[in-house]
């Protein structure tokens, strides 16, 4: 095979290796698929059935009241929470039991004798294969498990588990995409089983979730029942306490403060109240001293202002002094009325003045009634503030038992309420999850049958195979063109010699050469032929040795068809058989020697006596008649020598067929006595490895080595690998040929 090309694989080459491997290929699909489908109508059918679960997140709001359970939450790992609990094995053996799956024949393994069956660790398509095979044989190979032990105690504990084993290979729980819905499905042989079970899974998986809700509200309403009578005590002691102390200390509460606390407080309100009197009083008799003092009108005082006797004083005094200035004009002053109303006028100021120290009398009074409340709120203050203080001490206690009285009333209410709201959830109590699809039993099966099995199979196949052709090849290391000869080997490559598939009965092919002269394989030899006189032009090999690894390789028929080529081209040749351990040229051309080439060494013979001349095909034999004890020793005498250099002389054109190269050494000892040396391969049966072998002896002598040519190359085989070389053409070109 050539090398592909840096960068990839050469698409042509992979092509030509798939049609040359295209037995292997096609008879691998044949006979996998059949195994495939032979399976497939071996498997019993399997129905899955699927019911739908949805984790709802909504959340009910009948009453406005905290559930004492929370709800489901909605996201990820909540959701394959869920998917865990149906897989689990409380919930199936919650299934199995409810629907008495624990004697059903599918999961139970105990067989009609009662005798428990051995498991397959295979699978379902391993079942079908081991159907085939000894149990014993499955065991020992670690297959299959040993048979349960029909006496045992641990019988139904060993069953039970292998039919929850059993039940879990065919329960499958998923989340449907990134939704909140969970599928349950379940296999079966029975499609109404498969349903029945997947619907039983999921609807005890809805009740389970809203029996745990209804339990915990149940348990924490026994709780809290329990709770109250306890918590009710705790209040009626401590509000007795709070009672008992204000009753013991004579503790009054008026609006959340002590009554002395309350009378301190109305104390010093009233005394605050008194002084702010005692200053104002204290202010105006002063103001009113002063401008008195100084002899300045008092009207302005507001007290005087207010004196309704001044205002009544101040109004006549005022209408005097209008009738003064009215009777002014009409009467002197010396006149009597004038002199009464003077009068007049001096009586009602002498009552004005009498009047105002009567307001400062009062001011004066007023004065000292209000120090004398200051003092006696002040003294009637300090008697209350002692009381107080010892009160407050008291109050501190009180407020300690009030304190505790609250909280353990608080804590009573709290759980007196809790008591009632979850008393009313029993009543309401939903599953955060709820069935939306009943599974329905299936009407088609779900497990592959003989089509899908041979589709598959198909399909694999067909890969296998072109893996198995591609190994094939890489592993096949056989010469089939020129280019794997000149880069395999490193020599050049002559030619490709054709296998001949149509000669007639004990026909030879140096014949089929006369007979078919336009041929491909006269063609083949001619370009061998042309080759080796072209490898030297000036001077042309005249002596040239066939040689080959291994025997079989078709070396004695190209020497053959070789000397016969050369002696139709009008030269004069000859075919020397130096192959003395097993020659055969004599018989390929149906002549029996006389002598032959040992007695011409040995001197019992002439070289006119041992030479035979072929008339078909004009090719003069050195046959060999007898074998030799020392071949190598002829092959390298000095009289060997001397009989080619006679040969080189008498003929144009010597062919000499030699033994193999592997396994005896003479024709390396030959290999020196030709002008070029051609080295034989059989098509696509000599590996390169063998081949190189070969040549390694050549090259130790230093043989002069022409080339190597392939021989019984199959032409159209080699056409179909599209190798591109001169044997594609044979095969391109039958017409230009006369076969």
């Amino acid at each position: 095979m050539v090398p592909a090309e840096a960068g990839g694989v050469d698409v042509k080459d992979l092509v030509a290796i798939l049609r040359r491997r295209r037995g292997v290929i096609l008879g691998t699909v044949l006979i996998l698929t059949s195994l495939a489908v032979i399976v497939g109508y071996q498997i019993t059918p399997k129905y899955t059935a699927k019911a739908l679960v949805m984790i709802d997140p909504r959340q009910a709001k009948v009453v406005d009241v905290q559930a004492v359970l929370q709800g489901l939450g909605t996201d990820a790992p909540t959701v394959e929470t869920q998917v865990k609990v149906l897989k689990s094995r409380n919930h199936i053996e919650q299934v199995m039991e409810s629907l008495r799956l624990f004697d059903d024949p599918e999961f139970n393994p105990t067989t009609k004798d009662g005798r428990p069956s051995f498991s397959l660790k295979l699978g379902t398509l391993g079942e079908a294969l081991a159907a085939w095979l000894p149990d014993e044989w499955l065991i020992a190979t670690g297959l299959a498990e040993e048979p349960y032990p029909v006496d045992s105690p641990e019988l139904r504990e060993l069953v039970r588990e292998a039919a929850i084993e059993r039940f879990d290979d065919r329960f499958k729980v998923a989340q449907e995409g990134r939704s909140y819905v969970i599928g349950v499905s379940f296999t079966s042989t029975d499609p109404k089983k498969a349903a029945q079970i997947a619907n039983k899974a999921a609807e005890l998986y809805v009740e389970g979730q809203r029996r745990l809700k209804l339990d915990a509200t149940v348990r924490a309403s026994d709780f809290l029942g329990s709770r109250l009578d306890a918590l009710k005590a705790d209040v009626q002691r401590a509000e007795t306490a709070v009672a008992e102390f204000r009753k013991a200390h004579k503790l009054v509460d008026a609006k959340g403060a002590s009554l002395k606390e309350s009378q301190l407080a109305d104390l010093s309100r009233e005394l605050i109240t008194a002084r702010a009197t005692l200053a104002e009083t204290q202010a105006k008799l002063r103001l009113v001293r002063e401008l008195r003092d100084r002899g300045e009108e008092l009207s302005s005082v507001a007290d005087v202002l207010n004196s309704q006797v001044i205002v009544d004083l101040r109004r006549q005094e005022a209408q005097l002094v209008r009738e003064e200035s009215e009777l002014k004009t009409f009467y002197g002053e010396r006149h009597p009325k004038m002199l009464n109303l003077i009068n007049e006028k001096a009586n009602l100021q002498a009552k004005i003045r009498t009047e105002v120290d009567r307001i400062i009398k009062n001011l004066e009074n007023d004065v000292k009634v209000a120090a004398s409340r200051v003092a006696a709120l002040e003294r009637e203050t300090a008697a209350l503030s002692a009381q107080t203080a010892e009160q407050r001490e008291l109050a501190v206690q009180l407020r300690q038992l009030e304190r505790e009285a609250e909280a353990s009333r608080q804590l009573y209410e709290n759980f007196l309420q809790r008591f009632k709201e979850t008393n009313e959830q029993q009543g309401i109590v939903e599953s955060d999850a709820r069935l939306i699809s009943v599974a329905a039993p299936p009407e088609k099966p779900s497990s592959p049958g003989p089509v899908l099995f041979g589709a598959v199979g198909f399909t694999a196949s067909l890969m296998f195979g072109t893996l198995l052709a591609l190994l094939l090849e890489r592993l096949d290391s056989g010469l089939r063109t020129a280019r794997q000869i000149e880069e395999a080997l490193g020599i050049p490559a002559l030619g490709l010699v054709p296998r001949l598939e149509r000669l007639k009965r004990r026909q030879r092919p140096h014949q089929y050469l006369l007979a078919k002269p336009l041929s491909a394989y006269a063609e083949s030899i001619r370009a061998i032929f042309t080759s080796l006189r072209l490898s030297n032009v000036d001077d042309p090999p005249k002596v040239v040795l066939v040689t080959s690894s291994l025997p079989q390789e078709g070396k004695t028929t190209l020497a053959l068809s070789l000397a016969t080529f050369a002696a139709r081209s009008s030269q004069k040749v000859l075919l020397l058989d130096l192959d003395l351990r097993h020659p055969s040229i004599h018989r390929d051309v149906d002549l029996e020697p006389a002598v032959g080439f040992v007695e011409l060494m040995a001197g019992e013979a002439t070289l006119e006596d041992v030479v035979l001349h072929d008339e078909e095909s004009g090719v003069d034999l050195l046959p060999v008649k007898k074998q030799t004890a020392n071949p190598t020793d002829i092959l390298g005498s000095q009289k060997m020598r001397s009989l080619i250099a006679d040969l080189r002389a008498s003929y144009d054109f010597v062919v000499i067929d030699s033994a193999p190269l592997l396994g005896v050494t003479d024709s390396k000892v030959a290999a020196l006595l030709a002008d070029k040396v051609l080295f034989v391969a059989q098509w696509e049966k000599t590996n390169v490895e063998t081949a190189r072998n070969g040549l390694q002896h050549l090259f130790e002598v230093r043989a002069p080595l022409a080339g190597a040519v392939l021989t019984q190359v199959d032409i159209k085989r080699h056409a179909m690998y599209g190798y591109g070389d001169v044997g594609q053409y044979y095969g391109k070109y039958q017409r230009y040929y006369v076969n």
